[in-house]
């Protein structure tokens, strides 16, 4: 088969990372593939080896698919696709009806990079990434096929941990309420080790509120900026925190498991899915920074069985997201020959 990935985004973030890794599924497993897209991170996805298509930006508008400019787009793809079932994984749902109107024999997957299911409702396929995600679809998109797959997860080679260095705390994404980086601000002021170093990857409207507390209450943070690999700057010594108030299926922390990086986060249902409920790192209840500062204290005093449990969660991660388990349950939900 033929799969073709859409996505028209403003920023980087979830759809991107999932479009890079839907990419490394389709090239480990030998499925010809192209991606649609517009947005910031072309240059980074052509590094990566995707062979893009440039989005009309009228694929988003209630007028896609109409225009003259989407016959020729047409036209590419399926030069592209030839004799090839065409499967089509739209991350950004505002382009659904657009391409249904151009290819209406496709099969059309969407997987869920939020639990807004308003345009979801049209595709063959709703893939959903959590538990309590997955319920809500089922309940709200009676008339379609949903199917908890999750995400494909195939890591890029990377080096090894650093095996030194002085134990730190990390935070690693965007400076916004949803990812709650006040709440690990606030821990660390309860957390008895001074000199414990608070680090910060990341930028957003919140920096200036988290500098202020930190200056405030003598946390000893710091922020190193929006860094396109953090994990190149983490030693065995390091912990990753991910205090979230909402999260599909984090790569974030896959990536943490993938290089054995000791995990702490919010008990939410993404991040419970990423973990095992726990088994592969520590949860801790939303928003409760007490609690928060009560783990990364026990963290403190037994590092290894923390790390311990980061690293079986490494050993999971082909069986549970891998590219052959991830393509293989695809094909099954679309109903299509494993060798199409």
């Amino acid at each position: 088969m033929f799969v073709l990935q859409a996505a028209v985004v403003k920023g980087r973030g979830g759809i991107g990372a999932a479009v890079t890794h839907y990419h490394r599924m389709l090239r480990e497993v030998g499925a010809a593939s192209a991606t649609l897209y517009r947005g910031p991170a072309a240059d980074a996805f052509r590094a990566e080896g995707l062979e893009l298509i440039e989005a009309p930006r009228a694929l988003t508008s209630p007028l896609g698919g109409l225009l003259p400019v989407f016959g020729k787009l047409k036209a590419a793809i399926a030069e592209r696709a030839g004799s090839l079932p065409l499967v089509v994984v739209v991350h950004s749902d505002r382009a659904l009806p657009a391409l249904q109107s151009l290819f209406p024999q496709a099969a059309f997957v969407a997987p869920c990079h939020s639990d807004n299911f308003k345009h979801k409702g049209g595709a063959d396929l709703v893939i959903t990434l959590n538990a309590a995600q997955h319920e809500l679809a089922c309940a709200r998109l009676r008339a379609t096929r949903v199917a908890m797959l999750g995400n494909p997860y195939v890591p890029a080679p990377h080096a090894a941990v650093r095996a030194q260095g002085q134990l730190r705390v990390n935070f690693v994404a965007r400076f916004i309420p949803a990812k709650a980086p006040m709440t690990l601000m606030r821990a660390a002021e309860l957390v008895a080790s001074p000199g414990l170093e608070f680090r910060f990857f990341g930028a957003g409207p919140l920096e200036e509120e988290m500098r202020a507390e930190a200056a405030a209450q003598g946390v000893n943070a710091t922020f190193p900026g929006w860094v396109t690999s953090p994990f190149d700057a983490f030693h065995s010594n390091d912990i990753l925190v991910l205090p979230s108030s909402w999260e599909g299926l984090p790569y974030l922390l896959l990536e943490a498991l993938d290089r054995g990086i000791p995990v702490i986060a919010s008990d939410i249902a993404g991040n419970r899915a990423a973990l095992k409920n726990g088994a592969y790192g520590a949860l801790f209840p939303l928003g409760d920074e007490i609690a928060l500062a009560a783990v990364i204290q026990e963290a403190l005093a037994n590092l290894d069985a923390l790390r311990g449990r980061s690293e079986n969660g490494a050993a999971s991660l082909r069986a549970r997201f891998g590219a052959a388990s991830f393509w293989q349950a695809l094909q099954r939900e679309l109903g299509l020959c494993a060798n199409a």
